[in-house]
């Protein structure tokens, strides 16, 4: 790990080569940049003076300002540019950095880009063949374009909300987690490289618009959408698992489990000491056991209140069952599956200290991605990037 201006010799990411500009806050735009920069891209982030709304958001270190944890897991392998976007000459060095980056991806408010003079139209003039992303939270034009839109607003619309209700209560609850933006990072980053071959194949540049609430009905569309993909007469409605409890309370903690195809209801069965429900006529397929799932639910609430957690994940794993421990998010660190696959490593930040970042989700054999700078301190590289494009 480089310190905040250090560079190391990391072998070349598959986006080595290529700059981008984030115009990005929060966590749609900011956590797609920090994969793409994983991957080798040099990221600029351009903020304004108050920075980032994430700074501020998570923990943070005693005595440190502007470094919270929500920011710290966004930002890594980016450089911080300052500029007054309100004056002229803010906008003017703004356009000229954009002229000489490849890919250019924003989530300001619909027309706010173009008001600054750092909208699509505006910088493909400068250079025909950018790649200009634009997230938005309902659309860019209609109904939607003039909304305040978060994650909060996306997850009832799409359904999210609803999908969590309680099946004790039937009330909607939240996905404690900005579930929806991070569903647009991920379009966005896919969306970006698509657009780079396309670039490197064509020699055309062009606008990608990515809206948060596309996104995430794509993303539920596939299974928690089963019912809305028919219409018409003649639907028979199929047998799904919705009703199947997947979690029980254990003598010490909580514990998931699965029972889809006969092995894993056998391995099941045997872990719990009941094999005779292996052909117990209640449950010996998958469609009977959710025909009889308040009697199967009721049978494996009472055996996992027998044991404490570990004991039920060392007698699930002999049996080569489906299984998971609930972890905490302060004891996913230290599952020994974590561990294994090495998925979080630690680091030391000049300003915060030591802290613990979660490993690029895609393993490249012969490009790595790879963590090469700390998430940076407000305009930390401001001098840096304003030399390297002749802006004094």
């Amino acid at each position: 790990m480089a310190d905040q201006a250090g560079a190391v010799d990391y072998a070349e990411g598959p986006l080595t080569g290529y700059r981008i500009l984030e115009l990005g806050a929060n966590i749609s735009v900011p956590w797609a940049t920090m994969l793409l920069g994983d991957q080798g891209a040099d990221v600029i982030k351009l903020e304004v003076a108050s920075g980032d709304a994430t700074r501020v958001a998570g923990n943070s270190r005693m005595g440190v300002e502007a470094m919270a944890t929500m920011f710290l897991n966004s930002n890594r392998n980016k450089r911080s540019l300052v500029l007054d976007m309100k004056s002229e000459e803010g906008q003017r060095s703004a356009r000229t950095i954009a002229a000489k980056c490849d890919v250019i991806v924003q989530n300001f408010r619909p027309g706010v880009a173009d008001r600054l003079g750092i909208g699509y139209d505006a910088l493909k003039q400068l250079r025909p063949d950018i790649i200009y992303v634009s997230v938005d939270g309902l659309g860019s034009k209609g109904r939607g374009a003039t909304r305040r839109v978060y994650d909060v607003v996306v997850q009832g619309l799409a359904g999210y909300a609803a999908m969590q209700a309680s099946g004790g209560t039937g009330e909607p609850t939240m996905i404690n987690s900005t579930i929806t933006d991070k569903i647009a990072a991920l379009a966005v980053f896919q969306a970006v490289t698509a657009a780079l071959l396309v670039r490197e194949r064509r020699g055309i540049g062009q606008h990608v618009q990515i809206s948060m609430l596309d996104a995430a009905i794509a993303f539920l569309w596939p299974d928690a959408m089963t019912n809305a993909t028919l219409s018409g007469e003649g639907i028979r409605r199929g047998v799904v698992p919705a009703s199947v409890r997947f979690i029980f309370p254990t003598a010490d903690g909580h514990i998931i489990v699965g029972m889809f195809a006969p092995p894993e209801w056998k391995g099941l069965c045997l872990a719990i000491e009941r094999p005779d429900l292996i052909d117990d006529p209640r449950f010996v397929t998958l469609k009977e056991r959710l025909i009889n799932v308040d009697a199967m639910n009721e049978v494996l609430a009472t055996a996992f209140l027998g044991r404490p957690t570990k004991d039920w994940t060392d007698r699930l794993e002999a049996q080569d069952a489906v299984f998971a421990p609930v972890n905490s998010p302060d004891t996913v660190p230290d599952d020994p599956y974590v561990v294994a696959l090495g998925t979080i490593e630690t680091y030391e930040h000049p300003l915060i200290g030591t802290y613990r970042q979660a490993v690029h989700p895609a393993k490249f054999e012969k490009t790595p991605a790879s963590i090469r700078r700390h998430a940076p301190q407000l305009g930390a590289d401001t001098d840096e990037v304003l030399k390297e494009f002749q802006l004094g």
